[in-house]
């Protein structure tokens, strides 16, 4: 469970995890241009600090896809498995050899393997309600017709244009809309209308992310393994280049998804 690459990533590697962090299998390895001399090893991309992430300045390496824990150690919150880096001076943590040509077969440290990603390489990331697999609030409609409804609330407060609705059940099921309504969780409108009006009763889930192209996202808290579908997304936020949204079953809401190639520009200032 996590984020995952499904097409194009260059290769794996191992890397070094930095000194005493902690990395979760299913996270996105970075790095933190803005203090390249802080760190000797990969940590977790956080979650977005401005808009395109601007102050936050990481740098996506690759998608973790395993570590080096003689003993593997599971978070049952997060859904996944996880290292913690220590010292390989005196470390009572076994780190095992890695078979990489990359670093020493002797050099016992703690260490993950990642699936290289760049601007083209395409994921998919899970879109959850704050937590690992808490799944998105499924409203049903109060008020209808082909290019509005109003519903009961939704998870966030949708910003005009960044916003999909999609409707599970009804005469418009398997629908997706932009929205281009503001500040709210209970009304919602969009403009090219449905092909048959929504009724009242329908269901539907809302998410802050397009069904196609550049939107914004954010990550979920602690675990950094799926986007927060609770996260407005006005303020901070990344970039990302969507593929394909699918909003279709419980508990299944993905992405499949680019970083965009703003993510990979090392500048303080994105906008």
């Amino acid at each position: 469970m996590g984020f995952s690459v499904i097409q194009n990533s260059p290769q794996s590697i191992w890397i070094p995890v930095e000194y005493e962090g902690t990395i979760y299998n299913g996270s996105i390895a970075c790095l933190d241009v803005s203090a390249i001399g802080d760190y000797s090893g990969a940590f977790m991309l956080p979650i977005a600090v401005m808009a395109w992430n601007a102050t936050g300045f990481d740098i996506p390496f690759g998608v973790v896809i395993g570590n080096n824990n003689r003993r593997p150690v599971f978070n049952s919150t997060a859904m996944a498995e996880y290292i913690t880096d220590a010292s390989p001076l005196a470390s009572t943590t076994e780190f095992v050899s890695t078979g990489s040509s990359e670093y020493p077969m002797g050099g016992r440290e703690a260490m993950v393997k990642v699936d290289v990603i760049d601007p083209c390489t395409v994921l998919r990331g899970n879109l959850w309600l704050d937590a690992p697999g808490a799944a998105p609030t499924v409203v049903t409609t109060t008020a209808a017709n082909s290019v509005s409804c109003t519903t009961g609330a939704c998870d966030v407060a949708t910003v005009e244009g960044w916003a999909t609705i999609y409707f599970r059940t009804g005469p418009a099921a398997g629908t997706y809309r932009q929205l281009n309504s503001t500040t709210s969780t209970t009304a919602h409108t969009w403009n090219k209308p449905t092909q048959t009006a929504v009724a009242i009763g329908d269901t539907a889930v809302i998410v802050n992310i397009r069904a196609w192209g550049i939107s914004h996202a954010n990550l979920v808290a602690t675990y950094l393994t799926g986007f927060d579908i609770d996260h407005e997304c006005s303020t901070d936020y990344f970039g990302i280049d969507v593929v394909r949204l699918n909003l279709a079953e419980a508990n299944k809401e993905v992405v499949d998804f680019r970083w965009n190639i703003i993510n990979f520009y090392p500048a303080t200032n994105r906008d």
